[in-house]
């Protein structure tokens, strides 16, 4: 037994832990380490984390989470075992510990200070004598990794999981380009050596929940489990050729190879891992028609999709440095004066071959790469600019509404660099509105609060946009310090055949009302949709029948003649559908 052997005690308590580290130092003193945790769907991570010998877990009832983590243990071979321990003996824990994953199952009104140390080092021994014979079974000899028959394994488990929590996983096979003419030129011991080398680059290029494996010959397959969208795959397979095909030096030669990526997503390319190995090789293979190294998707509307975005992502960074992003401002009108109250920025972009794109059509992209940081003060500061230029020459008095990301509130600085802006373009911040939509709020609700309160502070006020179509809560909306709520365009399409729309509508603006905000609405497309809202009380709207975006050179000369405009005698009423 090892001087030290650390003891992970998943879900123990204070009181079971003292108990169980006097009973180790009583039969093996100074030979354990117990670490207590509290954290049980954390477990497998820590078990993986190769800090401990064996893990205690402290369980009653075989509930969900020890359930999942004793599967995880199983199926993810953890080099770590688990003794399962209960206050007191269970028929059904007894039964179902071990075939779940348990290394031993013990109850506390059963068992004494010897016989839970024993039963620590007689499971640390098998498992190492598993691990053994599980190597020599399931990994590859010549690159130490898994092999065919242990991938395959971990890909229906991988299937399993994601049928129930319906999650996406990835699985890619990847085949060296030309290795026979390495193999027949300088001989098998340096093409052993490149395959080798292959191995341990694609190993670096994994996190801890991905595995590879080898599957024959210059073959491998990675598993991707939890991946968030195809370009975070499309941006692996990137970086996977441009390892691979980077030079080598393998006994005194310098050498190089290409390689081939197939992509296949579950569930889209399968449900079954015959079906997705069936399909990523296809994949593969179309990769290899084409000239070089390259990566395919299954579908070809994968290709399309994904490729389309790395273009636009790689060109999106060239717009930041080319200046080629601006502004476009569209007035929001208050009702009972007419008057422009407020311009809301819009962010285009001129793309070179593209034309104008909206906001829409790349603010994802600037989210993933982390461009939205820079895009998002650029425009902050630009709006401001324009705001306190419109003021100045026009003398109108009007705010200035910005939308932000929630990914904005990410960066722990942003509370000081708006300040920051606010103070080197000189605008008021009581001028200043932000915008953030309704599902942006609710999933980042923490974090975004944190940031709202001491802006809100500075005279900021908050707009929640796309109102109706999330799932905030009177609480938040009241405990938040948001004065505005922007009824969604969608609701404005069928506002005038649906009474069932309007009652909707009208339910929120009620609601908005009550809770003291102000309510805007946007996307208002005709004379009979302003006529509604007027008669229903709505404060403010926004729309390209009332006044389409302009940029700033345009809104300079015409937003002194901007008012609302009058409603034609002629307007037709809303259907009774």
């Amino acid at each position: 037994m090892a001087s030290s052997t650390s003891v992970l005690l998943l879900n123990g308590g204070k009181e079971l832990s003292g108990q169980i580290s006097g009973w180790l130092e009583d039969v093996a003193s100074g030979q354990y380490r117990l670490v207590p945790s509290d954290l049980v769907d954390d477990g497998l991570v820590a078990l993986l984390s190769g800090d401990y010998d064996v893990g205690i877990l402290c369980i009653d009832d075989p509930s969900e989470a020890a359930r999942d983590l004793l599967s995880s243990v199983k199926n993810q071979f953890c080099p770590v075992p688990v003794v399962v321990l209960s206050t007191r003996m269970d028929e059904v824990l007894d039964r179902e510990a071990i075939p779940a994953g348990a290394a031993d199952y013990l109850a506390l009104d059963t068992v004494n200070a010897y016989w839970l140390e024993r039963s620590l080092r007689y499971a640390i021994e098998r498992k190492r004598t598993e691990q053994y014979l599980a190597r020599l079974a399931h990994h590859d000899p010549l690159t130490d990794i898994p092999n065919r028959v242990l991938f395959r394994d971990r890909l229906e488990n991988a299937i399993r999981i994601a049928t129930r929590d319906k999650m996406r996983f990835a699985l890619m096979f990847i085949d060296l380009d030309d290795f026979k003419n390495v193999n027949d030129r300088y001989g098998h011991d340096i093409g052993d050596g490149l395959i080798r080398m292959c191995a341990e680059r694609l190993q670096k290029l994994l996190r801890r929940s991905d595995s590879m494996a080898r599957m024959g010959g210059d073959e491998f397959t990675l598993l991707l489990l939890n991946v968030e969208s195809s370009s975070d795959i499309a941006h692996l397979a990137v970086k996977i050729i441009e390892q691979i095909t980077a030079p080598y030096d393998i006994g005194g030669y310098q050498l190089s190879v290409g390689c081939s990526v197939g992509i296949a997503s579950y569930p889209e390319a399968g449900h079954s891992a015959d079906a997705l190995l069936k399909s990523a090789d296809l994949a593969m293979y179309q990769a290899k028609q084409v000239e070089g190294s390259n990566f395919r998707f299954f579908t070809e509307e994968m290709n399309r999709d994904v490729r389309y975005r790395l273009s636009l992502e790689e060109d999106l960074r060239r717009a930041v440095e080319n200046r080629e992003l601006y502004l476009e401002y569209q007035p929001r009108f208050a009702v009972r004066s007419g008057k422009v109250v407020v311009l809301e920025a819009l962010l285009r972009w001129n793309h070179p071959q593209k034309g104008i794109l909206s906001a829409h059509n790349f603010i994802s992209i600037a989210e993933d790469t982390g461009l939205i940081f820079a895009i998002g003060y650029w425009a902050i500061r630009r709006a401001c600019e324009d705001l306190q230029r419109l003021r100045r020459d026009c003398g109108i008095e009007l705010k200035m509404a910005i939308n932000l990301s929630a990914r904005q509130f990410r960066d722990e600085a942003m509370v000081q660099q708006v300040a920051n802006i606010f103070a080197e373009t000189g605008v008021n911040p009581n001028h200043i509105e932000f915008e953030l939509t309704e599902t942006a709020l609710m999933e980042n609700i923490d974090m975004v609060s944190l940031c709202m309160r001491p802006l809100s502070y500075f005279g900021v006020t908050f707009a929640l946009d796309d109102f109706g179509t999330g799932s905030s809560s009177f609480l938040h909306l009241q405990r938040l310090p948001i004065a505005a709520l922007k009824i969604d365009s969608q609701f404005m399409a069928d506002l005038l055949r649906r009474r069932s729309e309007r009652r909707l509508v009208a339910a929120m603006i009620n609601l908005a009302h009550n809770l003291g905000k102000v309510v805007v609405a946007e996307g208002v497309e005709s004379a009979s949709q302003q006529k509604w809202l007027v008669e229903e009380g709505c404060d403010q709207m926004q729309g390209y029948y009332l006044c389409a975006p302009h940029a700033y050179s345009r809104l300079k000369k015409v937003i002194g003649d901007l008012t609302l405009a009058p409603i034609p005698d002629d307007t037709e009423t809303p259907s009774e559908e």
